[in-house]
């Protein structure tokens, strides 16, 4: 579950997610998503509130606690009636580990 509120640091829409109880402290890709695409229907709650630009690709920023989630739709029909064709997001990763690993030389010769 999400709760919505206008952006506050430069986005599109803010936001604040529960996983399953407590407030979380970013937001997933299924909830980044979901919040766009209910900012850009036509008499949503969420459209009401956020400030999503017109046009066939609408790059919505979704404000978390923890920073952003930068979603890109693309959207078809008519402007009463949207429809989602694609939707995407960029990801960024960061380091969890870094290790050794040892091959025995009976799975591994060591060669190209």
């Amino acid at each position: 579950m999400s709760l919505i509120a206008p952006p506050r640091a430069g986005g599109r829409v803010c936001t604040r997610t529960f996983i399953p109880h407590d407030c979380h402290a970013a937001i997933g890709v299924l909830g980044a998503v979901s919040v766009a695409t209910a900012c850009i229907l036509p008499g949503s709650v969420a459209n009401g509130i956020a400030r999503v630009p017109d046009g066939s690709v609408r790059h919505v920023s979704v404000e978390h606690p923890s920073g952003e989630f930068s979603v890109t739709l693309e959207v078809g029909g008519t402007r009463e009636r949207p429809t989602v064709l694609k939707a995407g997001l960029l990801r960024t990763a960061r380091l969890i580990m870094r290790g050794v690993v040892f091959v025995p030389t009976g799975v591994w010769d060591g060669g190209a």
